[in-house]
């Protein structure tokens, strides 16, 4: 292998046409930074004539030598390539040929190599600005190769998985977004800016009605629009609640009747505070066998021993408890007909908080059964939520969307090339 070739495998570089002398590197200080800059010659031979097909009288008409080009830095240090071009000229028709090369984009001043880097590095959760101090770049520069990648023009609406998940996250501002994402691998399928059910209507309007009629389950949390959206636009999906969202609903209703219990039993304020979270624990994973010192009282006690002092003192408390835990058991379980027969008896000792959850769940009922009998969650979506959220706390927010929304596709692996150019980016990711 020749020292030239050697040079280009160093440089990640694949153009032949471009040789290198022995001193082809040199040290300048440009824009008050210690820098590297590779100096390197363009000879390419011209076929024929572009202009006139001329094939024989074509002949070298001097040398320019360009700006330097960014390029991937080296050792750390900021790394530019100086290409001096040879000229040639057709004395046919008098017209001048400049070569090009595949290693940077005609009249742009960063290599293709380091887009390439670019791109890579955004698909971390990291700055724009810190990915723009590591290629030697502007932050808007980043910007736009990220945007290059997805057409926000475009409406990418022919393909949608039998199995969706649905949920929403605040990307600004008492602004909600609206996110949608294969509940089988989790990717993000898309993301719209307005929640409101008129725009999600339009949006799903866009894809193939033969599409929509395929989808079989759709996970959701308990938010009653959605339900219209899902009836409207997937007629043929069963809905899913998601079980987080259904244990939330019911340890909320426990927690605050704690809390009222708390605030009317000065006596045993401080008892009732400190081990709130054993009562949301379940009954069975409570441990009834290890003794020892809790802080607030004088005997040894075991946990179970805890939460039964703490229900003994309230009598609203302790049956909101029961059928919390009740509620708890058959959802651990899957058993929905234990948990309808909970759902539908006539209570009067537990608290409001709990009875505004059971009217819930009986609305809800239908979709819970579904949840009991898929294996399908919104676990998936609970993470890209908490990826998007990431993204734009990383970023001290975003102001325009498609911004956020071309960041996180990338991020979340999901490509959409806007030209062919954008495929030459792609195809080394």
């Amino acid at each position: 292998m020749s020292i030239n070739n050697s040079i280009l495998k160093l440089l990640n570089m694949k153009d032949k046409n471009l040789n290198f002398t022995e001193n082809f590197v040199e040290e300048r200080n440009i824009k008050n930074r210690r820098s590297l800059v590779i100096k390197t010659f363009l000879d390419k031979n011209p076929n024929c004539c572009p202009k006139c097909g001329c094939v024989d009288n074509i002949k070298k008409n001097g040398t320019v030598t360009l700006k330097p080009i960014k390029i991937p830095s080296i050792s750390g240090l900021n790394s530019y390539l100086e290409i001096t071009k040879q000229l040639y000229r057709c004395n046919n028709c008098k017209h001048k040929i400049t070569p090009q090369t595949d290693e940077v984009d005609y009249r742009c001043r960063i290599s293709n190599n380091t887009k390439h880097s670019i791109i890579m590095f955004a698909k971390e959760t990291i700055t724009y600005k810190f990915i723009a101090k590591l290629h030697n770049v502007s932050d808007k520069t980043v910007q736009r190769q990220v945007n290059k990648i997805y057409d926000k023009d475009k409406l990418y609406k022919n393909y949608i998985p039998i199995n969706i998940c649905i949920d929403e996250f605040t990307w600004k501002k008492k602004t909600m977004a609206f996110n949608i994402c294969d509940a089988e691998t989790g990717k993000t399928l898309d993301l719209v800016e307005d929640r409101t059910t008129e725009n999600l209507n339009k949006y799903f309007s866009y894809y193939l009605s033969e599409n929509k009629l395929k989808v079989e389950n759709v996970v959701m949390d308990m938010y009653k629009p959605y339900i219209k959206l899902v009836q409207d636009n997937f007629p043929n999906a069963n809905i899913i609640i998601d079980m987080f969202h259904i244990v939330q609903l019911i340890s909320r209703s426990l927690n605050k009747t704690r809390v009222q219990a708390m605030k009317k039993d000065k006596a045993n304020y401080r008892k009732i505070k400190r081990y709130g979270k054993l009562l949301l624990k379940a009954r069975l994973e409570l441990d009834c066998s290890k003794w020892r010192k809790f802080l607030c009282f004088k005997n040894l006690m075991t946990e179970v021993d805890v939460v039964d002092y703490i229900l003994n003192e309230n009598e609203e408390l302790k049956n909101t408890y029961d059928l919390y835990q009740n509620l708890l058991y058959a959802l651990q379980r899957k058993d929905y007909i234990l948990f309808k027969e909970m759902i539908d008896k006539e209570y009067s000792g537990i608290s409001t908080y709990m009875q505004t959850s059971l009217n819930t769940l009986k609305e809800f009922s239908p979709y819970i059964k579904n949840t009991m009998e898929q294996p399908y969650s919104n676990g998936v979506m609970e993470r890209n939520n908490n990826t998007c959220k990431l993204i734009k706390r990383i970023g001290f927010g975003y102001r325009n969307f498609d911004n956020f929304k071309a960041r996180i596709l990338i991020i979340t692996n999901l490509f959409r090339p806007a030209k062919k150019n954008a495929e030459n980016l792609l195809s080394t990711l």
